[in-house]
């Protein structure tokens, strides 16, 4: 017998799934097209469908995704240059096609799994088998399973993107440009469904006119009605939103990583610690929660990064904000909270005006200055590096504690890192700074006393460096007592 083709598969007369091409998402001068993929020139036939371009990749995947849903496209396949796949995303419907024998056919049958849609049967095990992977390759499938007549899993076959290995990393293909010519838009229904994903079809307006582009996370998070994408290269993609009437922050799980149980894990653990202490002034609040599908959170970001307006603080102003995240540090202790990421880029710094603020008796702030001062609260603690930590991708900070060089964490690691932005804060200069390999640095204690750095009291520079003791045991036990001293070597008025 001849090999039989794909073309050849007879179906009866209930309609199969439309048989469409996997869409593509991909950079053309500039802009990220979303398109019917191709594998070659030589393969395109007539013309390939396009539903649009965007200038943000992430909008561009929004696009295809829901294009797929709604057109019934096997998966989106999401290139990071011309000839290098970054991520495969399937259709569920089109995750696994099943091979098994049918008691109440008394046949051998190819069925998408938990569906009842019958694409082919045979009379044997061998001609099933044959068919399976058929259809597999014809309808773009992403797995077929092969299971014996009593029900026994005997063989798995993936899609030829996935034997091939095409998201891998490094792995390239010899594709040419595609012809403009060849493209064409898809049909005016196709891409209303599209534009109009979103539910009741009202957009926001930029300034300019053009409408504003909801990214793929907007089905997913509730009451977002605008984005603006602030890093969306690392683990945790961030987002900026408005949120009623003032501006919030998203943190989101990867997409890619939707399905790791480990990295939902580790997100979800953070945000509960989170959570926990987010009835502290000093911590930024939580707006909303959720792990299904995406793990994400929405929280309040107002005010200006520490890292950006050091040099506007008056020394009892900086004082002011080191109690206040003293205090916050010291809550984290209570409960048993050691993985944080304090760092200047996670505080961020108001103005406030309180008459009854009495604070300057505890930060050497006069009366005058109590009354119109700042306010610190902490943001996202410790859930970026959590996950990353989970991952597998440990990444260094000149204010981590050399204990966290090794994943792990002490009751006193909080007063380490407290210490360590201390020493930023009055100094203006990152511990380690001077050194290239400063996590060796950090492992040895070799760190450059903070009074060689800059002009301090007496006392100040052995306050910091204490906190910031090689040997958890040599710290101060709590960070308030470490604010306490610290404020005592600046003197009250």
């Amino acid at each position: 017998m001849g090999e039989r083709g794909a073309d050849d598969i007879p179906f009866g007369t209930v309609e199969p799934p439309p048989c469409r091409q996997p869409l593509e998402v991909i950079e053309r001068d500039g802009e990220w097209v979303v398109r019917e993929y191709y594998p070659t020139e030589d393969a395109v036939e007539g013309q390939i469908r396009t539903f649009g371009t965007h200038a943000d990749r992430i909008d561009a995947m929004r696009q295809a995704r829901t294009a797929m849903e709604r057109g019934q496209y096997p998966c989106v396949v999401r290139w990071d240059t011309h000839d290098s796949v970054g991520g495969l995303y399937w259709n569920p419907p089109f995750e696994t096609l099943v091979v098994e024998y049918s008691d109440l056919l008394r046949e051998w049958v190819v069925v998408p799994k938990g569906d009842h849609f019958v694409f082919q049967t045979a009379g044997s095990t061998s001609t099933a088998f044959q068919l399976g992977k058929l259809v597999l390759e014809r309808f773009d499938f992403k797995t077929v399973e092969f299971y014996a007549r009593d029900g026994t899993l005997e063989a798995e076959r993936d899609h030829r993107f996935l034997r091939h290995e095409i998201a891998q990393s490094g792995v390239r293909f010899n594709r040419g440009s595609l012809p403009e010519s060849v493209e064409h838009p898809a049909p005016a229904s196709a891409t209303a469904a599209v534009d109009d994903a979103d539910g009741d079809g009202d957009r926001s307006a930029s300034e300019d006119g053009s409408m504003t582009a909801i990214s793929s996370i907007a089905p997913v998070v509730p009451d977002i009605t605008r984005l603006k994408a602030i890093d969306t290269e690392s683990v945790l993609h961030q987002y900026e939103t408005p949120w009623e009437g003032a501006t919030a922050r998203i943190w989101i799980l990867d997409p890619d990583f939707d399905d790791h149980r480990t990295a939902i894990h580790a997100f979800g653990a953070a945000v509960d610690d989170w959570a926990a202490l987010a009835s502290h002034d000093g911590v930024a609040s939580i707006h909303e929660r959720d792990a299904d599908p995406s793990a994400w959170v929405v929280y309040d970001d107002a005010g200006t990064p520490l890292s950006t307006c050091r040099e506007k603080l008056s020394t009892a102003e900086r004082l002011r904000i080191l109690t206040q995240l003293a205090d916050v540090t010291q809550e984290a202790q209570r409960r048993g909270i050691y993985r944080t990421t304090l760092a200047p880029s996670r505080v961020r710094i108001s103005r406030v005006k309180s008459t009854r603020d009495r604070s300057y008796v505890d930060t050497g702030l006069n009366r005058q200055e109590a009354e119109h001062s700042v306010s610190a609260r902490v943001t996202s603690p410790g859930i970026e590096r959590r996950v990353r930590d989970r991952l597998g991708r440990r990444t260094g900070s000149r204010y981590m504690a050399p204990e966290q060089l090794r994943n792990d964490v002490t009751p006193t690691t909080p007063v380490y890192r407290l210490g360590a932005v201390t020493y930023w804060l009055l100094t203006g200069s990152e511990p380690f700074h001077d050194r290239q390999a400063y996590t060796n640095a950090l492992a040895a204690g070799g760190m450059t006393s903070p009074q060689e750095v800059a002009e301090l009291p007496d006392g100040v520079g052995d306050c910091i460096q204490r906190a910031m003791r090689t040997d958890p045991d040599d710290r101060f036990r709590t960070a308030n007592r470490f604010a306490e001293r610290l404020v005592e070597r600046f003197g009250r008025p």
